[in-house]
């Protein structure tokens, strides 16, 4: 296992431990008691090239926001459209979530492959 790939695994893993442990008053996600504040919304913004915190768009008004995905897209899949998009303008489409700090998460159904 390469180096950079080592260093994202345990980043991940220490933030699924953190999130575990922070209980819910994190960010909300779909597997929460909590609604969406939007769906169907179609988000346009760039991929961010860090990829440390996750999946990142961060639209053209400086809003960003955590691209979550279901189970049937694994990691892998996840990795390869940050690096095959990263820097480059898309849309997503799902449903908008808030926490009570105010992050923003979309959680998508599929990502694009063009």
């Amino acid at each position: 296992m390469n180096t950079r790939r080592l260093a994202l695994t345990f980043c991940l893993a220490a933030l699924f431990s953190w999130l575990l442990a922070s209980g819910p008053a994190l960010a909300a996600t779909p597997d929460d008691d909590t609604r969406p504040i939007k769906t169907g919304a179609s988000i346009t913004g760039i991929v961010e090239e860090d990829y440390t915190d996750g999946l990142l768009l961060t639209t053209d008004d400086g809003v960003t926001y955590l691209v979550l995905t279901p189970d049937a897209i694994n990691l892998e899949q996840e990795e390869a459209f940050q690096k095959k998009f990263k820097n480059k303008r898309v849309t997503l489409t799902g449903s908008v979530y808030r926490d009570e700090d105010g992050s923003l998460s979309l959680y998508v159904d599929s990502l694009p492959t063009r």
